[in-house]
This record gives C-alpha cells, sequence and structure tokens, in this order.
C-alpha cells in the first residue's frame, strides 16, 4: 500500500516512524538510567540489646558503680561526722563563743564537701551509662551495616513509638539484624576502670577534705 502512495508522502511517513523509533529509545534509556527507589527500614535496637543480654550487663556494671559510689560518700560522710564528735568532746559541755563559731564553721564545710561529693557522683554515673549505652550502640552496628548492605537499604531507623507509627512487617529487618549480630560475637561491654575511677574519686575527695583543715589549722 505504500507503493501507492505519493513520494512525498512517503518521505514523511519514514521520517515519522524514525522520530517514533528515536522517542521510544530515549524513553528506554531514562527508564534504564533511572535511580533505585530509596529503600527504607525499621530496627528496634532496645529488643537486639535485650536479647544479647547487653541490657542486663549495662544494669548489672552500673549497679556496681552507683553502690562503689554510694560506699565513698558513706565515708566520707562519717568521717567528716566523727571528726565534728571530736572537736565537740574536746571542748567540752559548754564551749566558748569562738569554739562555737568554729564548730559552725565545721558543720558547713561537711555539708559543702558531701554535697561536692554527690554530685561528683552523680556526674560520674552518668558518664558511665552514657559510655555503655554508646558502646552497645557501637556493636549493634555493625550487624546493622551488614544487613543493610546485603539487602540494598539505604536508611535504617530506630523503631519507636514516638518517631515510627506504622511499620509493615517487610519494613522491619530487626530479626536479621539479631541473627547477624549473635553470628558476630559482638562480646561483652567494657566496664570503667575501677582502680583508676577510685583512684580518682579518692583524690578528689582527699583534696576537698585537707583544704578546710587547712584552713582551720592557719587560723
Amino acid at each position: 500500500m505504500l507503493n501507492h502512495l505519493p513520494r512525498n508522502s512517503s518521505i514523511l511517513i519514514a521520517c515519522l516512524l524514525l522520530i517514533v523509533g528515536c522517542g521510544h529509545e530515549q524513553v528506554k534509556t531514562v527508564i534504564e538510567k533511572a535511580p533505585p527507589p530509596l529503600q527504607i527500614a525499621i530496627c528496634d535496637l532496645d529488643e537486639i540489646a535485650k536479647e544479647l543480654g547487653l541490657i542486663d550487663e549495662l544494669n548489672r556494671i552500673l549497679t556496681r558503680q552507683r553502690t562503689l559510689l554510694d560506699n565513698e560518700i558513706r565515708k566520707l560522710q562519717a568521717t567528716r561526722q566523727a571528726e565534728l564528735s571530736q572537736k565537740i568532746e574536746d571542748y567540752g559541755e559548754f564551749p566558748d563563743d569562738e569554739q562555737k563559731r568554729e564548730l559552725a564553721v565545721m558543720q558547713a564545710q561537711a555539708r559543702q564537701i558531701l554535697l561536692q561529693a554527690q554530685n561528683r557522683a552523680s556526674r560520674l554515673f552518668a558518664a558511665t551509662q552514657e559510655n555503655l549505652i554508646k558502646q552497645i550502640r557501637t556493636k549493634i552496628k555493625k550487624p546493622v551495616d551488614q544487613v543493610a548492605s546485603k539487602k540494598g537499604i539505604h536508611i535504617v531507623l530506630t523503631d519507636r513509638e514516638e518517631s515510627v507509627l506504622y511499620t509493615a512487617s517487610i519494613a522491619n529487618i530487626t530479626p536479621e539484624v539479631l541473627s547477624a549480630a549473635r553470628s558476630a560475637n559482638l562480646g561483652k561491654l567494657e566496664e570503667p576502670n575501677r582502680n583508676a575511677t577510685d583512684d580518682r574519686y579518692q583524690q578528689k575527695t582527699e583534696n576537698q577534705n585537707s583544704g578546710p583543715q587547712e584552713n582551720n589549722s592557719g587560723n
């Protein structure tokens, strides 16, 4: 049928077919070069840490740390109370005005030193807790990266109620990460150096104790 068309019509049809063919190739090229869709998954780090026993381990370390710090504070309090009681006994039942002022100063200093020791203990406990949590996240991140790379996932979010309202089961990679973490044998948490901590804490306590005593002796 194309043979019966005028010469110009044949050329026009050939051009149209060429244009359509080129357009098809361009669309095909654009589709092939389009980046893959963004893949997002959810992982419950708290559940993994619990299943691996890391949460129990963290609590045991923190309990020991809290007991150590509380014992140090009690020792400091007992030492200050003994010093004050000895001074009261030395001054007798009827201390003079100068002795009363000295006892009042000792009581105020004892309260201040005890408060400073409690504040230091709180900061040290918080730092230990933060360090242990960081260790847990660092350990779990390795199997998370492994699973995400294997499944072609671009973003992994922590499964928390305040940030994630809905999660499809296919998007939750917690079981795969837990399996990878168990196979990797991530090891235990590193406890803070208790000897070094005791030395630093004791040194600070002794410095606080020696300061007021030196001031008293200077008077």
